[in-house]
């Protein structure tokens, strides 16, 4: 396995490469000239419904900056849908904050030709985008349209940066599944010694009439005279803006299993809120993912936790020094 200097250097190339290729894609450049090619500034007389302050709007025009590349406009949105880059970037919010106020907005910026906004969605999505900017701007007494683009291009990290750590996360997963894989075989637990650990199956038949899934929720699980015994889930992700929403389908599977069940988590990061929600959970205990992948103390500790104190088909394993 390598060593935990090396992958963190891997992993902040990794990341460091698709921020810098996104950012050159140039898309929030072509959001920008094609708001500035709308024929006219839309009416924004009804500021306040829009949610737009009068002290922002005083700001926005003594910084002699077109009010459409400072505020958003419903009629924009729906002729221009991959304006909402340039909008939700200045308003430094990502996809999934802004889903979870006004709905999603990926296709919007993904595939603007074929999208199709709603009069409805896009007066909600300009009201929060509006609502964001107003006070960013009002913040910085001295706020121009540089201070915007700045914020937009952090936006594209911060959101290259959390796809990437889920990507990372998923690898990290495949790597514990691999490496448990491997194990079981190692310790002569499989119920056909000659079983192909390559030929991609998701079922295993262990001795003593237990079985091994690889599937979702849970992520792996352990059966024992047709009863489920053992479960574990894995969270890789590492993106803090998700761990709510991963805590929710932590708990689902939890709730979901038999009360006699061992439940076990695999998680890639933990927020404060999460570790107090999770210590509410039915859970035997959980496992930070880089320790289980880097440290073999920490990987015997689930191997034992799992096959011989959870299933009892296994004598318990000595920790590495």
């Amino acid at each position: 396995m390598p060593d935990q200097s090396a992958r963190r250097t891997e992993d902040a190339i990794a990341r460091a490469l698709k921020i810098s290729r996104s950012i050159a894609r140039g898309n929030d450049q072509r959001a920008r000239e094609q708001i500035e090619r709308f024929p006219s500034d839309p009416d924004y007389s009804q500021r306040e419904f829009l949610c737009i302050a009068e002290d922002a709007w005083r700001q926005v025009a003594e910084a002699e900056v077109a009010p459409r590349l400072a505020f958003a406009h419903p009629n924009i949105l729906q002729a221009i849908p991959d304006a909402s880059l340039h909008y939700r970037g200045i308003a430094l919010l990502s996809r999934k904050r802004v889903q979870e106020i006004a709905g999603s907005i990926d296709t919007w910026e993904n595939s603007p030709h074929t999208a199709r906004v709603s009069d409805e969605k896009a007066l909600k999505v300009c009201r929060l985008f509006n609502a964001v900017i107003s006070s960013i701007i009002v913040d910085n007494t001295n706020w121009t349209a540089a201070d915007g683009y700045r914020n937009i291009l952090a936006t594209i990290g911060i959101t290259e940066d959390g796809a990437i750590r889920n990507i990372i996360g998923q690898e990290a997963e495949s790597a514990i599944k691999e490496r448990l894989l491997r194990w079981v075989q190692t310790e002569g637990l499989l119920a056909d010694a000659n079983a192909n650990v390559e030929e991609g199956r998701h079922d295993w038949a262990l001795v003593d009439d237990v079985f091994m899934r690889f599937g979702s929720e849970p992520d792996i699980a352990f059966t024992k005279d047709g009863r489920l015994a053992v479960l574990i889930e894995i969270k890789g992700g590492k993106d803090p803006a998700g761990a709510l929403e991963r805590l929710g389908a932590i708990k689902k599977t939890f709730d979901e299993a038999p009360v006699d069940c061992k439940n076990f988590l695999i998680v890639g990061i933990v927020t404060p809120t999460m570790r107090t929600r999770l210590q509410q959970m039915r859970m035997e205990r959980s496992f930070d993912i880089d320790r289980l992948l880097e440290d073999d103390g920490e990987w015997t500790g689930l191997m034992n936790e799992i096959f011989h104190h959870g299933l009892r088909i296994a004598p318990e394993a000595p920790t590495p020094e």
